[in-house]
């Protein structure tokens, strides 16, 4: 009986222990606190959830945007936009990583309650979001029913399953997929599913443009009338310029066609009403303006003009890029052909000013580098300069400099003579060199022709051999040229001349024209070529000869000074046949002497048909009168027994085909 009673109370006593512990559980259950951290531990995983949802649906947004440019792709935004797209991937992985990881922890590790562990119920196809025992140190209040009313915390009533044994479980969740598991488990597959997708939607929408056919203005808006290829007219649609991204060739081109169209009108009115202007394609529309102004064109005199400009110091500032557009935008808003134009030469003068400057530029750096090249070939006491203040043309390309004339093929020069003088002075000696020729001294003590010498006499100079040193009268050509030339630009269509920086005395050397010396075959069949050409440079050395001249002198593709000296009928400079070492008759030097006083400036000329017989030298006058310059009758009235038999002469006047531009008063209009 006492037994009975005793395990009856310990019984009543397990009874009451058990409730109180149920009551606990359903304590720390009701706990606001808790059921907080739980709620918001769901609400966080769900958030998240569809954070992932909504980064996926903005790369999928991505890469259909990048179907839709694949033709004219736009790495400035696509290349860094990407990159940010996978920083974030990379963050959002960290963040389900962390997340996933404080779930499970949360899931393995139970609430407790002062030791006492509180069993939890998983259901099947969920993650158990268990909340961990709390951090603040009252969650262990008793919390009854009044409590909870009066908490002013709002939550939400959930049917709960009593079980026989009087315990409970948490609320059935609907099976659903956790957003975790598929991020960490699931991403790879997604991704292939949504590449294919992508790559199917690639191949589905790609349009391509074919041509740009028209352009309008409807509201402040401009279209354009896009062609798309593979498709008719029928299908042409009007978009903005925002949709034609990568066409800028296509519009270009449409610019420049429609330009054309538009510059074809014969009439006051334009074809075209107002070009309409796009801001978006501003830029391309005046590059296709500038392409079509290029086609157009200056006229003829005005680009002279231009150029005289440029070669002047009087160049004009070229207009700023705003300035330019500015114009631009004038022209294409023009409604009166008149205008247009006046405005399109504005802009082309301004834009051939600058090309012009720009090829100024050049040729005088070739100048420059070609005077420097010749003056330091050249073996001339006095300097030779280059000037160009006419065109743009540069220095000749097959052109080489020369001191002395150098022997052709089948020519032998020789330099060694055989017989010189002994004369200690020769301005006075009987035996000096030209005595022995039975010439004269024909130089006076200041290295100038003496006043009785006419046209046609020769000149026998001291030579190596005799006795005489560097300082004889009878020393001149051999010396070399002592007056300062320069190579300039004629004009009036004469291409290069010579002109003297210095002046220059009646009876002057001033130059001896030097060149390859070939036989008169070999010039004959040059000749040919030069006279198709307009131009000759060969000279004959026919002294005493006639129309028997063995050799010529050819200064086209070498020389000196002398191959640009221009032809006059009425020259400056006369031509005389002189020997120095060479004593051969068939081979003398051609030195030009001034025929008068030449001012500084003044350009230099001889007459390219000036050959005479020796025994017509008495025509002409003397020194006294007009230096070895034939009278001008005589000039005028030429003849065939005047004219050099060779194949520079005997040409030009027969045939006429070269003019003559001296502009001269006694002019022959032709000098072969």
């Amino acid at each position: 009986m006492g037994d009975d009673c005793v395990a009856k109370v310990e019984k009543t006593n397990d009874a009451i222990d058990n409730n109180k512990q149920e009551n606990k559980k359903k304590t720390h259950l009701k706990s606001p606190i808790l059921t907080g951290k739980v709620e918001s531990l769901g609400k966080l995983n769900d958030v998240y959830g569809e954070l992932n949802e909504v980064f996926t649906r903005t790369k999928q947004a991505f890469q259909l945007f990048k179907t839709k440019i694949f033709f004219y792709p736009e790495p400035d935004f696509t290349k860094p936009f990407s990159e940010s797209l996978k920083q974030v991937d990379g963050r959002l992985q960290e963040m389900g990583n962390l997340l996933g990881s404080y779930v499970s922890r949360q899931s393995a590790s139970p609430i407790t309650d002062v030791g006492t562990p509180i069993s939890t119920v998983k259901p099947s196809g969920t993650i158990s979001i268990t909340p961990p025992a709390s951090e603040v140190g009252n969650d262990e209040v008793e919390v009854t029913d009044s409590t909870i009313n009066n908490s002013g915390i709002t939550r939400k009533r959930h049917s709960r399953e009593f079980k026989p044994d009087g315990s409970h479980t948490l609320p059935y969740k609907k099976s659903k997929r956790s957003l975790i598991d598929d991020y960490l488990i699931k991403d790879v597959k997604s991704s292939q599913v949504v590449d294919k997708t992508l790559t199917k939607n690639e191949d589905e929408d790609v349009y391509e443009v074919e041509s740009i056919v028209d352009i309008a203005k409807t509201q402040g808006q401009v279209t354009y009338c896009v062609k798309w290829k593979g498709y008719g007219p029928q299908d042409n649609t009007w978009e903005p310029h925002n949709n034609l991204t990568g066409c800028e060739d296509l519009l270009f081109e449409f610019y420049k066609e429609r330009l054309k169209k538009q510059e074809e009108s014969y009439t006051e009115e334009l074809n075209y009403h107002r070009f309409p202007i796009d801001d978006n394609s501003k830029e391309i529309l005046f590059k296709a303006f500038q392409a079509h102004l290029v086609l157009i064109g200056l006229s003829e005199k005005d680009r002279q003009n231009a150029i005289h400009l440029v070669v002047s110091s009087k160049t004009p500032t070229p207009k700023s890029k705003k300035e330019v557009d500015a114009l631009l935008e004038k022209a294409l808003n023009s409604r009166k052909k008149e205008r247009y134009l006046s405005v399109v030469r504005e802009i082309l003068q301004d834009r051939v000013l600058i090309e012009l400057k720009t090829q100024r530029n050049k040729q005088l750096a070739e100048l420059r580098s070609w005077e420097r090249n010749i003056n330091f070939i050249c073996t001339d006491t006095a300097c030779l300069s280059i000037e160009n203040n006419i065109d743009l043309d540069l220095p000749p390309t097959e052109f080489h400099y020369i001191n002395q004339s150098q022997a052709g093929e089948g020519v032998t020069i020789p330099s060694d003579p055989v017989v010189g003088c002994e004369c200690d002075d020769c301005s006075s000696s009987k035996s000096c060199c030209p005595n022995q020729m039975n010439a004269m001294v024909v130089f006076n003590k200041f290295g100038k022709l003496k006043q009785q010498v006419s046209l046609g006499t020769p000149i026998y100079e001291c030579n190596n051999i005799c006795k005489c040193g560097p300082d004889c009268v009878n020393r001149v050509v051999q010396k070399g040229r002592t007056v300062g030339l320069c190579i300039f630009r004629t004009g009036n269509n004469r291409g290069w001349g010579v002109k003297t920086m210095e002046n220059i005395k009646r009876g002057s050397l001033v130059t001896e024209y030097v060149g390859e010396v070939i036989t008169s075959e070999e010039a004959e069949r040059r000749g040919h070529i030069y006279d198709a050409q307009g131009c000759t440079y060969l000279f004959d050395l026919d002294y005493n000869k006639g129309d028997q001249n063995p050799y010529t002198i050819d200064a086209a593709k070498c020389g000196n000074v002398s191959h640009f000296i221009n032809h006059s009928c009425d020259p400056n400079l006369v031509v005389f046949n002189v020997w120095v070492n060479c004593l051969d008759p068939d081979l003398p030097r051609l030195a030009l002497f001034a025929t008068h006083d030449i001012k500084k400036g003044e350009e230099l000329t001889f007459d390219y048909n000036s050959g005479l017989k020796r025994d017509q030298a008495a025509s002409f006058s003397t020194f006294t009168g007009n230096l070895l310059t034939p009278d001008k009758n005589d000039q005028i009235k030429v003849s065939s027994e005047v004219i050099l038999k060779t194949p520079k002469g005997n040409r030009g006047l027969q045939y006429g085909k070269t003019e003559c531009h001296c502009g001269a008063a006694n002019c022959r209009k032709y000098f072969f």
